[in-house]
C-alpha cells in the first residue's frame, strides 16, 4: 500500500479547532500516515490575511505540537506569490511520488472547484475528502461539472483502489467555526477558550494580533 498523504490548505488566519478537528478527522477516518497544513500566502480569491506569514506559521507550529500526524508545510509561503492548489498538489506530488495525495476541503469551498484554477487538473494529483454536514449537499452545478455520480466512492478503502480523481464526501462533520468568527471574538477580548489551542491564545496575545476590528473575510 503507498503511502497516505492528506492535504489540509487555508488561511489559518488564526488556526482554530475547526482546522485542528478536519484534519484529525481526515486522518482517522483515511488512515493518514501523514498530513500537510498548507498556508496560503497570497489567496487567488480573496483578501490578504490579516496576520503575516510568520506568525499564522508560528501559530499552527504550536497547535499540532502533539500530534505527530500533522505537519506545517511552508511550501505556498517560500513561493512568495499567488498560491494556486493545482501547483502545491503538482509539487507535492513530485517531491512524493510515491504517495497518494489526498485534497481535504469542506463543502462550501468544493462547490466553489470549478471556478479553481485548472481544476480539471486537480483529479490527476490527487483524490479529494470533502467534509459534510449531513443536511448540506454539493450544488447540481458543481456535481455536474465535476462528473460527480462517477468519481464519488462511499468507503475510505474504495478511495484508494484507484491513483486519484475519486471523491469521498463525509457526510456528519458539523464543526462550522471560522476564522472571521475567531477574530471578531479576538478583537472584542471575548473568551476564545473554546476555539483555540492555549499555546495559540498566549501566542496571539504575546504579539498582539487581531487586537483591531477583525475584517469579513
Amino acid at each position: 500500500m503507498s503511502t497516505r498523504l492528506g492535504i489540509l490548505g487555508g488561511m489559518f488566519d488564526p488556526v482554530h479547532n475547526g482546522h485542528l478537528e478536519a484534519a484529525r478527522c481526515a486522518v482517522q477516518t483515511l488512515d493518514l500516515q501523514r498530513l500537510h497544513l498548507v498556508p496560503c500566502h497570497i489567496p487567488n480569491h480573496r483578501v490578504a490575511a490579516s496576520s503575516e506569514a510568520s506568525h499564522r506559521l508560528a501559530m499552527l507550529e504550536l497547535a499540532i505540537a502533539a500530534d505527530d500526524r500533522l505537519c506545517v508545510d511552508p511550501i505556498e509561503i517560500e513561493r512568495q506569490r499567488v498560491s494556486y492548489t493545482v501547483e502545491t498538489l503538482a509539487a507535492l506530488k513530485a517531491a512524493h511520488p510515491d504517495h497518494t495525495l489526498v485534497f481535504v476541503l469542506g463543502l462550501d469551498a468544493f462547490n466553489t472547484l470549478p471556478a479553481w484554477h485548472r481544476w480539471h487538473d486537480l483529479f490527476g494529483l490527487c483524490h479529494f475528502f470533502v467534509l459534510a454536514r449531513s443536511d448540506a449537499s454539493v450544488s447540481e452545478h458543481t456535481a455536474g461539472a465535476l462528473e460527480l455520480e462517477r468519481r464519488r466512492v462511499r468507503s475510505a478503502q474504495a478511495l484508494f483502489d484507484a491513483e486519484s480523481g475519486r471523491v469521498l464526501i463525509a457526510e456528519d462533520f458539523h464543526n462550522a467555526l471560522s476564522s472571521s468568527q475567531v477574530r471578531r471574538l479576538l478583537s472584542q477580548n471575548a473568551d476564545v477558550s473554546g476555539t483555540l489551542d492555549p499555546r495559540v491564545i498566549a501566542y496571539i496575545h504575546q504579539h498582539r494580533l487581531y487586537s483591531e476590528p477583525a475584517r469579513a473575510l
